[in-house]
């Protein structure tokens, strides 16, 4: 079937699904309501429990680096969230009961976070006592008051240790309502936050016509963190993962920590992030690199890694390329549709030193990709605590590697529906550093790379070259099927 071109509004509906900030987005303007929970259960749940369940390692440490902040007095927004439009007036008892159910179906969203001595530790309210509660902000003529607004109270009622630590927006209009969700990064992932668009539409539109709701089949975060503490206690210093993680960390040094070229940022210097979004491939295109990639016993993530290896090798000339990659660690049907922080890391390592094209390259990528996914299962803080490396670890946060992402947007429930829903996935992670980390995105437009790295001229013209090198591999495999590499010294 021959691909239809998409248009620049299409376009730009499509970018919307990648991980954006609120101030990139108009938001109509009309009357404003916040959604919030009753707090009166929490600390009703504080008192009546002496001692909470564990948190899951990711959790944890970002417990322990959002206090590290606080206590120098540079706490930041740490949230990520997503908005959506509703159509006709806001039936608002059927949204009140909307929220209320999705409360009782995800066991994370009626948790809370405590510090006890000097341990972190959860509590959780029973599903009957949730309350939601709701209250007129006021009314809107202009969007940049608007959008500040929002940005504000999101910002004031997502600290970690609120409780709750998310909360809902609405922005009613006669003919539709924006509804913008936000909740501290504790509680959910990237996938999370997408497939919630879909659920809610589905939820509201079961209240409001009287449906019963089902929640069977979707799991609990807070037993997927007690699940994964008891098997990362089985795991020792003689694990493979640990073993696996141990070479790779001696053999890559320093270098793990740095972009290929230079980004303008001295030594311990940590800067406000800059971000490029970049469509590297269209929808031909990246089916025809995954059709080469498949030849070879690879798939789509392996010529990704490839090209970015092929770059990174001939900027440097080391033959062997190193990288972390996030990876879902939801190995269970019930936690597929489950809000919660379902990822792992796993490390990358692409030797290229026989390599003579990127055909070459894939299926030593698409081994790597196998192997960084197992190993991801085994908590990094674990492998960390064992290795005796947490202190440096936790110094490092958030940018503890810089890491390559991948993830297929259209495997998403609803998100064809997503242009119809005006749909967006919300990030407000006041970030700064001085590492480079990308995201990648296949969506039924073709491949979009998100980079975030510090807010330099250096690093903006650093980063967009390498994207743009990257982005001439992969238009060669393509084109032709292949990319021969050209030696060290040779420009692209």
């Amino acid at each position: 079937m021959k691909a239809v071109p998409f248009t620049g509004h299409q376009r730009e509906l499509i970018k919307g699904m990648l991980m954006t900030t609120l101030a990139e987005y108009r938001v109509r303007p009309g009357r404003l309501r916040e959604w919030s929970l009753d707090d009166a259960p929490f600390r009703e749940a504080a008192r009546s429990v002496e001692r909470g369940t564990p948190l899951s390692y990711n959790q944890e440490w970002h417990l322990k680096f959002v206090t590290a902040l606080a206590e120098r007095g540079a706490g930041v927004p740490q949230w990520m969230g997503f908005r959506f439009e509703l159509a006709g007036t806001l039936d608002v008892e059927a949204f009140r009961e909307t929220v209320r159910t999705w409360v009782e179906r995800h066991e994370t969203l009626r948790s809370g976070f405590r510090v006890v001595g000097t341990t972190a530790e959860r509590i959780t309210v029973d599903p009957a006592a949730v309350s939601v509660e709701d209250r007129v902000v006021g009314d809107f003529t202009s969007d940049d008051d608007l959008r500040a607004c929002l940005q504000q109270r999101i910002d004031d009622a997502t600290g970690a240790f609120s409780w709750p630590s998310y909360v809902v927006e609405t922005v009613e209009r006669a003919e539709s309502t924006t509804v913008v969700v936000g909740m501290d990064h504790a509680h959910t992932d990237g996938f999370s936050i997408m497939t919630a668009v879909g659920e809610w539409q589905d939820l509201y539109a079961a209240v409001a016509a009287g449906r019963p709701v089902e929640h069977g089949g979707v799991g609990s975060y807070v037993d997927y963190g007690v699940a994964e503490r008891t098997a990362a206690r089985e795991v020792d210093a003689d694990h493979p993962a640990v073993g696996h993680w141990a070479r790779f960390i001696e053999a890559g040094g320093d270098r793990l920590l740095r972009f290929p070229l230079d980004l303008g940022v001295a030594e311990g210097e940590v800067l406000p992030h800059a971000k490029q979004d970049v469509l590297l491939l269209d929808v031909l295109e990246a089916d025809a690199v995954e059709e080469a990639c498949r030849e070879v016993g690879g798939g789509f993530l392996a010529g990704l890694l490839s090209a970015l290896a092929i770059v990174a090798h001939q900027i440097t000339g080391e033959q062997v390329y190193r990288t972390v990659m996030p990876a879902t660690t939801r190995t269970r049907r019930e936690w597929l549709r489950s809000m919660g922080w379902y990822i792992g890391v796993g490390p990358i390592e692409i030797d290229l030193g026989a390599a003579d094209g990127f055909l070459d390259v894939v299926p030593g990528a698409h081994e790597s990709a196998r192997t960084a996914l197992r190993l991801s299962r085994v908590p990094i803080a674990r492998v960390a605590e064992l290795l005796g490396i947490e202190r440096e670890l936790e110094r490092r946060m958030p940018e503890v590697f810089p890491f390559i992402s991948f993830a297929d947007m259209r495997v998403v429930p609803g998100i064809r529906h997503w242009p119809e829903w005006d749909a967006r996935p919300l990030v407000r992670m006041s970030t700064s550093g001085s590492k480079v980390n990308i995201w990648t995105h296949r969506t039924d437009e073709g491949l979009w790379l998100t980079a975030r790295y510090p807010a330099t001229r250096t690093a903006d013209a650093s980063v967009a070259c390498y994207v743009d090198r990257v982005r001439e591999v992969l238009h060669s495999v393509a084109k032709t099927g292949d990319y021969l590499l050209r030696t060290e010294g040779e420009t692209a």
